[in-house]
């Protein structure tokens, strides 16, 4: 047994130039009431129907079928209930319809709300715990401070050290530089003759590239062979040879 009661005001809408709409509600109400019962077959309903001033109507429906019809408490014959009042019984059903799919529409909704609900409980759940392990954390990130004032000392110790082998570590860095800058011109070849070869549209559709004197993988896949032996016998210069680019943009 479903009830359902709906008060649906008649508006008076208008549109400005932008779309937006004016409501007035002050000409009236629709009223409509309708009581299903499912358990029979096939279902019965009473309807309860007014349109803004006019008749209170109350109609027994069996399925589509109207079984009888009052207005304003006044039954109705038989022979006149689709006759005369066709048009509004049509209208009664409409809205009856209607407001069946609101319903059903409002239960979904209703049913998805429950279940947002119960996943936010349970962040609600996770967070409390990761907060808990936060705070945890935030205990140990104090005692760690601790030691590590106790390793600055000894770090300012180690920094004498470490201004000695930076003298040596600048001519180092001096020679990665040019490897590094011999390595990107070799990649921007690399990447030339992709290109150019057709295995890929544009520089930025290279992913990922993985070469050395055993296989080249592009984009995590493997070339064919001949392009394999291409790019090896032109770029590999060595068996310990490997070079390889990732771009996670």
């Amino acid at each position: 047994m479903g009830r359902v009661m709906i008060l649906l005001l008649t508006l008076i809408i208008s549109r400005n130039s932008f779309g937006q709409h004016h409501v007035q509600d002050n000409w009236g109400n629709t009223y409509l009431y309708f009581d299903d019962d499912s358990s029979s077959v096939p279902p019965k309903t009473i309807v309860v129907y007014r349109n803004e001033n006019g008749p209170l109507y109350t109609l027994h429906l069996e399925g589509d079928k109207v079984l009888d019809l009052t207005v304003d408490g006044h039954a109705v014959p038989s022979d006149s209930i689709n006759g005369n009042y066709k048009a509004v019984i049509q209208e009664i059903k409409g809205q009856v319809e209607r407001a069946r799919v609101q319903a059903r529409l409002d239960r979904a909704q209703a049913e998805r709300d429950r279940e947002q609900a119960k996943r936010d409980r349970m962040q609600a759940d996770r967070d409390r715990e990761q907060a808990e392990k936060d705070r945890a954390q935030a205990d140990k990130d104090r005692q760690q401070a601790g030691r590590d004032q106790e390793q600055a000392g000894r770090d300012r110790e180690q920094a004498e050290r470490d201004r000695e082998q930076a003298g040596r570590d600048r001519e180092q860095a001096e020679r990665d530089r040019k490897r590094a800058a011999e390595d990107r011109a070799i990649m921007q070849s690399i990447m030339d003759d992709l290109v150019k070869d057709g295995l890929v549209p544009d520089k930025e559709s290279v992913h990922s590239l993985k070469l050395n004197a055993d296989e080249f993988l592009l984009n995590g896949k493997s070339l064919p062979e001949a392009v394999q032996k291409k790019y090896i016998g032109k770029y590999v210069t060595g068996k310990g040879y490997s070079m390889s680019y990732h771009n996670e943009d």
